[in-house]
């Protein structure tokens, strides 16, 4: 190939190294808008109009992930996305329908499936992209995980919880899978390491994990009712009351567990007469967890 000819190539070739050189800036600029944008869906009042905003916002994140998957923010943004709706909507779905429908119960419980273990599979690049050998020591067992995440730090903790937290909650709804339950202790690793890195993140978000993980199992399978009831009230004490799913969870689980009905209308009851204005950041999950305190207080006779 002549010099002229190398010229001619290279100059012609400039329009769409270029382009695709401004679609990444583009793209990056515009994961940062949505990083920095997301709590203006967290203090969202209205149910319908944050679902259908919540959905919208997955896909448009898929769409922007797809074209630059280098990016970490989004595989964060769509990690701690499905996993919060999951969480907030779908599970309120599940609630709703399982004693009085249940075909769209079990539509709502799949797609809760597979929302979380999308939320999970997206944690898991996070991480991979941030620490291959954390990555790696996932699928080679609890000890060498543990290893690992003895070398984490603090930048680690949004991937850890929010993979740990879909995760989790998968194994949740696939208690009858041997492999699931199984999986359990790389989940319980993963957010022990949260919790020695900052127990108070998301309101006690780590703590509200204890809680459940604690309070829905009988002894026998490892339950302590105590240590759940404790890590309530750590949870509780971190927001200082003002982020009402934390008495929703222990309402749902660990009353129910104890079969303790006074606890159970008692945490119901704070749940209703608190205000959702009491962290505005955080108004439309308090909307959702006085939803769900309804949903809970409708469908008392089945848990008692």
């Amino acid at each position: 190939m002549s010099r002229f000819q190398l010229a001619a190539v290279l100059f012609l070739a400039v329009p769409f190294f270029t382009a695709c050189s401004f679609s990444r800036i583009a793209s990056n600029l515009t994961s940062g808008i949505m990083k920095s944008g997301q709590p203006i869906m967290e203090e969202e009042s209205d149910i319908e109009v944050a679902e259908q905003s919540s959905v919208a916002m997955i896909k448009t994140l898929e769409v922007f992930y797809r074209h630059n998957p280098d990016n970490e923010t989004f595989l964060f943004l769509l990690s701690k996305s499905y996993g919060s709706y999951s969480f907030g909507f779908l599970e309120n779905r599940l609630l709703e329908f399982k004693n009085k429908d249940p075909q769209r119960f079990a539509v709502y419980e799949e797609r809760a499936k597979l929302f979380y273990l999308r939320g999970k599979e997206y944690g898991l690049k996070y991480i991979e992209r941030r620490d291959k050998g954390l990555r790696r020591a996932i699928d080679q067992g609890l000890v060498k995980l543990r290893e690992e995440l003895s070398h984490t730090g603090k930048g680690d903790l949004e991937a850890l919880f929010w993979t740990a937290f879909n995760w989790g909650n998968y194994i949740n709804l696939t208690k009858d899978s041997v492999r699931s339950v199984s999986d359990l202790t790389l989940v319980e690793a993963m957010m022990a390491r949260v919790m020695e890195l900052d127990p108070n993140y998301l309101y006690g978000g780590p703590h509200l994990f204890y809680g459940v993980y604690y309070g829905s199992r009988p002894p026998m399978l490892g339950g302590n009712p105590e240590q759940a009831r404790k890590h309530f009230e750590s949870a509780a004490k971190t927001s200082e009351g003002k982020m009402l799913m934390t008495m929703v969870l222990e309402a749902q689980v660990l009353a129910v567990q104890l079969q303790d009905r006074e606890l159970f209308d008692r945490l119901l009851g704070q749940v209703e007469e608190g205000s959702i204005e009491a962290i505005p950041e955080q108004r439309m999950a308090n909307v959702l967890a006085k939803e769900r305190a309804r949903l809970l207080r409708e469908n008392a006779k089945n848990y008692f």
